[in-house]
């Protein structure tokens, strides 16, 4: 990268002006020209949300990864990028699937997936002890989260319907009331936002 006497925009500067002016339908080859050309580093955590990973520990009634005839429950991030808060919730029992607008986004969480179901990092779990049960599944496609133009894999298709959606990323660059209705209009029981003010702090709707 060049050199100059100019002062640059910050990583959070970069990442607003690329949106500052794009109309939210055009949003989507925004965050897709960012991956490609490298700058998922202007978001990334590098690690699942801790907020997320506190209420799956701390409400385990609510967030049950079983339904009551025992079988799995879905789990869905829409904007999960390299796929930290997918694997946390897989490790915590749900099938968990992520979705993504850039195929560049499906691949480094596919990659990054696989690396961590099979060594798992400490950030996936808070101060409770790993859950008893083993790991549900994976799952990542590509698709623009306002569309209904999803490349669905493995078991879901277009009347699938999630037990929990959690949101992080789309309600920040698009009104949460927007969000949520189409959250919930996809057949969640619950429906996650959280924010982290660091390692602390968080907010959640439920409907």
């Amino acid at each position: 990268m060049s050199q100059s006497n100019t002062s640059q925009p910050s990583g959070g500067g970069r990442l607003l002006n690329t949106f500052l002016n794009r109309p939210v339908e055009d949003h989507g080859s925004g965050w897709s020209n960012l991956w490609d050309s490298g700058e998922s580093g202007l978001w990334d955590r590098g690690k699942a949300s801790p907020a997320l990973v506190d209420i799956v520990e701390q409400e385990p009634e609510l967030l049950n990864p079983f339904t009551a005839d025992g079988k799995r429950k879905k789990a869905l991030v829409p904007g999960c990028g390299r796929g930290y808060d997918v694997v946390m919730l897989a490790l915590h029992g749900f099938d968990a699937y992520g979705l993504e607008i850039s195929d560049t986004a499906v691949k480094e969480a596919e990659k990054y997936a696989s690396a961590e179901l099979a060594k798992p990092s400490a950030y996936h779990f808070g101060s409770e002890q790993r859950p008893p049960h083993t790991p549900g599944s994976v799952t990542f496609f590509q698709g623009d989260f306002f569309s209904s133009q999803w490349e669905f894999k493995g078991e879901i298709d277009e009347t699938t319907k999630f037990d929990v959606i959690y949101d992080y990323t789309v309600s920040f660059i698009i009104p949460v009331v927007m969000v949520l209705k189409l959250l919930i209009s996809l057949g969640s029981s619950y429906v996650l936002y959280t924010q982290s003010n660091g390692e602390s702090g968080r907010q959640v709707w439920l409907g």
